[in-house]
C-alpha cells in the first residue's frame, strides 16, 4: 500500500515537473520570437534611415529617383487625386512609428521633397491632361540648387521640353550642354567643322539640289582652305606664309573666325533641310561642337541665329528629340527663347514646339514662325475652354519675318541692326509685340520665304529654294501652314506685296481643292489685309529695261507684269471667292515713291493695289514702309486690329 502511494507520488511530481520544462520552453520561445520581432522593426527603421541619409547625401549631377514601390503610389492616388495632398500630411516620427497605420510615401520621404518628385513622377509617366497640369505646377516652384540638379537629371525629353516652353521658368531645370568626344575636345572649331561638312554629300551629288552643293563649296573651298594658311612673319609690308614660301603683299583680307563659322554654318542650314543630311549630321559631333561656338562667341546673335534654325530643321523629326535633349539644348533653347532678340528667340521658341508634337500637335516646317504665344500652355484647341483666332502674316519682295513687320522708322537709326531687341518705344516686330496681351485667344505665326527681287550674282536662297514661281509659292506655303494647324479655326491674312497675291492663290487653290482640309482651310478665313499689294501688276518688273546692269528679274519678278492675264483671272476669282464667303477685306495703296539703288521706284500704283473689293485706303507711305506702322494710333495699325477683334468677337463661344 506504501508503495502504491509513493509510485502514485512519484508519477504525480514527473508530470508537474514535466508540465513545468515544457513551458518553460514555451515561454523561451515566444520571448525569441517577441526578441526577433523587435530585431526586425529596429532593422527596418535603420533601414529607412539609411536610405534617407543616402538621398541626402546624394552628389550633385547623379541621376536621382526615389524607388517608390507602384503599390504605395497607386494607394495614395486612391486616396486623393490633388497633386498638392502631401503637403497638408504632417510625417510621421522614425523613432516612434504607428504600426496600425499603413506603410506609404510619407513614411520615408522628407515634406521638402514630396511635392517636386510627386509632379516629376507625374510629368514623366503621367497622361495627357495629367502631364500638362504636372509640367505646370512643377515650373512654379522654387528648389535648392540640389534639387534643381536632381529633377534636370531625371526629367525625360517631353518633361524637360514642356519646361522649357512655359515662360519665364528657371534654367536650373536643364541639363548642361555635352561635352565634345574624345578625340574631338583637342582639335580647333575650324577644324572640326571641316570635319563634318567633308561627311557631307558635296559638288556632284545628284541627290542634292545644287543650292546646297554651292554653299557646302562656298564654305570648304573659299573659306576654309583660305583658313588654313598660316602667317608666320610679318613686317610693314609684306607676309610670309610657312609652307608655300610665298609672300603676299598687304593689304590681304583676312578672314575672321566669325565669319568663317557664319558660312560653315549657312552650308549646314542648307543640309539641314534634308531629312537624310540631318540624320549624319547628327552622328557626327555637331551638337557639342554647336555649344563650343556659342561658348566662344556669346554675343554674336547671327551666329545664334543660324544654330537656332539648323536645329529647328533637326526637331521636326521625331527620332532626333533625344539627340538634341541628350546633348544638353533643351536647355540652351530655354534660354534663347527668353532671349529679348528676335534672331535669337524666334529659332528657338520653333524648335521647342516642334519638339513638343505629341502636345503642342503641330510642326513649324522651315520659314514658318510662331511668334505668339509663348507660354505652351495657351494651346488654342478650339473647344469652350481653350478656343481663339489665327493671325498670319506673309511679307513680300526684299522683306522677311525679320525686317518687314518692324515699326516704322523714320530716321533708320535700326535699318542694320542685328541687335533686333524692341524697346518702349521701339518695336522691331510689332505683330509679336501689340498683339502680345491678346495671344491667350490669338495665335500668331510669321512666314519667311527666300525672294529675291534679282537673282543677281548667283546667289542661292537658303529654304525653301525650290519653289519661285507664285504657284508653286503658293502651294508650298499652304501645306506648311496646314502642317501648323492653320485652317482649323478662324482665320486672318496679313500681306505686304507680293505676300498678298500668295494669300490669295492659296485660298484660292484652297476652295478648288477636292481635299476637305484645304477646303476648310478656305471656309475658315475670316479676314484679309493687304499691304500695296500687285493685285494688277507693278511696273517693277521692267526694271531691267531702264537698268539691266542692276537688275535681272526673277521669276516672281517676271509675274508681276502690268495687266498680266494670270493676275487679272486670279484678282476676279478671289472676289468670288470673297462674295461666297463673306470675308473682310482692307486693302492699303502706297502713294510716295521708294527709293532703290539710287532710283525712286513707285513699286505698286494706286489703281494696282486697289483689289476691287473691301475698304481701300490710300496713305502716305512707299512700298517698304506701308506695312510698318508708327504707333498703334496708326490707320495701318487699327483698321488691321478693329478686323482682328471683330473675328474674335464672332469666334467666342457663347454658354
Amino acid at each position: 500500500m506504501i508503495k502504491q502511494r509513493m509510485f502514485a507520488a512519484v508519477g504525480t511530481s514527473s508530470v508537474v515537473v514535466s508540465s513545468g520544462l515544457l513551458a518553460w520552453q514555451m515561454y523561451n520561445v515566444k520571448q525569441t520570437q517577441t526578441e526577433i520581432n523587435d530585431l526586425k522593426e529596429k532593422l527596418t527603421l535603420q533601414q529607412q534611415r539609411n536610405q534617407l541619409n543616402e538621398i541626402s547625401q546624394e552628389r550633385e549631377g547623379v541621376s536621382q529617383y526615389i524607388k517608390v514601390p507602384r503599390r504605395r503610389l497607386d494607394s495614395d492616388r486612391s486616396q486623393s487625386s490633388s497633386l498638392d495632398q502631401f503637403d497638408e500630411i504632417r510625417p510621421r516620427s522614425f523613432t516612434s512609428p504607428s504600426m496600425e497605420q499603413p506603410e506609404g510615401l510619407k513614411d520615408f520621404l522628407p515634406r521638402h521633397l514630396r511635392k517636386p518628385f510627386r509632379l516629376l513622377n507625374q510629368a514623366n509617366s503621367g497622361e495627357y491632361e495629367q502631364h500638362l497640369t504636372a509640367v505646370r505646377e512643377l515650373s512654379k516652384l522654387s528648389l535648392t540648387d540640389a534639387e534643381y540638379s536632381q529633377i534636370a537629371q531625371s526629367s525625360d525629353c517631353r518633361t524637360a521640353v514642356g519646361l522649357a516652353r512655359t515662360n519665364n521658368v528657371d534654367l536650373r531645370f536643364f541639363l548642361r550642354p555635352a561635352p565634345l568626344p574624345p578625340g574631338a575636345d583637342g582639335k580647333e572649331m575650324i577644324s572640326l567643322m571641316r570635319d563634318i561638312l567633308t561627311t557631307l554629300p558635296g559638288a556632284g551629288s545628284k541627290e542634292l539640289h545644287q543650292c546646297i552643293q554651292y554653299f557646302t563649296a562656298t564654305a570648304l573651298d573659299q573659306y576654309l582652305a583660305n583658313a588654313e594658311e598660316e602667317v608666320m612673319d610679318s613686317d610693314l609690308t609684306y607676309e610670309f606664309h610657312r609652307e608655300s614660301h610665298h609672300i603676299h603683299s598687304i593689304p590681304r583680307p583676312r578672314i575672321s573666325q566669325e565669319t568663317l563659322l557664319e558660312h560653315c554654318l549657312q552650308a549646314i542650314l542648307s543640309h539641314s533641310t534634308v531629312e537624310e543630311q540631318c540624320a549624319i549630321l547628327l552622328a557626327s559631333p555637331t551638337l557639342p561642337l554647336f555649344s563650343r561656338i556659342i561658348a566662344a562667341h556669346p554675343d554674336n546673335a547671327r551666329i545664334k541665329s543660324l544654330i537656332g534654325k539648323i536645329i529647328s530643321n533637326f526637331s521636326l523629326h521625331a527620332p532626333m528629340h533625344q539627340a538634341i535633349f541628350k546633348a544638353g539644348w533643351v536647355g540652351i533653347l530655354a534660354a534663347w527663347k527668353q532671349h529679348p532678340n528676335l534672331l535669337v528667340s524666334l529659332p528657338a521658341t520653333k524648335a521647342l514646339s516642334n519638339m513638343d508634337q505629341e502636345f503642342g500637335q503641330h510642326t513649324y516646317r522651315p520659314g514658318i514662325y510662331l511668334l505668339l504665344p509663348n507660354d505652351r500652355h495657351v494651346q488654342h484647341k478650339n473647344n469652350l475652354s481653350n478656343w481663339g483666332v489665327d493671325v498670319v502674316f506673309i511679307h513680300g519682295l526684299l522683306g522677311g519675318v525679320f525686317y518687314t513687320w518692324r515699326q516704322q522708322d523714320a530716321g533708320n537709326t535700326h535699318e542694320l541692326s542685328d541687335d533686333q531687341v524692341s524697346e518702349e518705344d521701339y518695336s522691331f516686330c510689332w505683330p509679336r509685340d501689340w498683339l502680345a496681351e491678346d495671344s491667350n485667344h490669338v495665335r500668331v505665326i510669321g512666314c519667311d520665304f527666300d525672294s529675291y527681287l534679282s537673282q543677281w550674282g548667283g546667289s542661292c536662297p537658303t529654304q525653301s529654294f525650290e519653289h519661285q514661281s507664285l504657284e508653286e509659292r503658293s502651294e508650298d506655303m499652304l501645306k506648311k501652314l496646314q502642317a501648323a494647324g492653320v485652317g482649323q479655326r478662324p482665320t486672318v491674312f496679313v500681306g505686304h506685296s507680293m505676300g498678298g497675291l500668295i494669300i490669295k492663290k492659296m485660298l484660292v487653290n484652297a476652295q478648288n481643292s477636292e481635299d476637305e482640309s484645304k477646303k476648310k482651310f478656305a471656309e475658315n478665313t475670316k479676314g484679309v489685309v493687304f499691304y500695296s499689294t500687285p493685285h494688277k501688276g507693278s511696273e517693277v518688273a521692267k526694271l531691267n529695261m531702264v537698268t539691266k546692269y542692276f537688275f535681272s528679274p526673277s521669276v516672281e519678278v517676271q509675274e508681276l507684269h502690268p495687266d498680266h492675264p494670270p493676275l487679272l483671272e486670279l484678282n476676279n476669282t478671289f472676289k468670288s471667292f470673297v462674295e461666297k464667303f463673306k470675308t473682310k477685306v482692307i486693302s492699303f495703296g502706297e502713294t510716295l515713291p521708294t527709293p532703290h539703288m539710287g532710283v525712286n521706284v513707285s513699286f505698286v500704283p494706286p489703281e494696282s493695289s486697289d483689289p476691287g473689293v473691301g475698304d481701300f485706303y490710300q496713305v502716305p507711305f512707299n512700298h517698304m514702309d506701308i506695312c510698318k506702322p508708327s504707333s498703334k494710333k496708326s490707320i495701318l495699325f487699327r483698321k488691321f486690329y478693329n478686323l482682328l477683334w471683330d473675328t474674335v468677337d464672332e469666334a467666342t463661344p457663347h454658354i
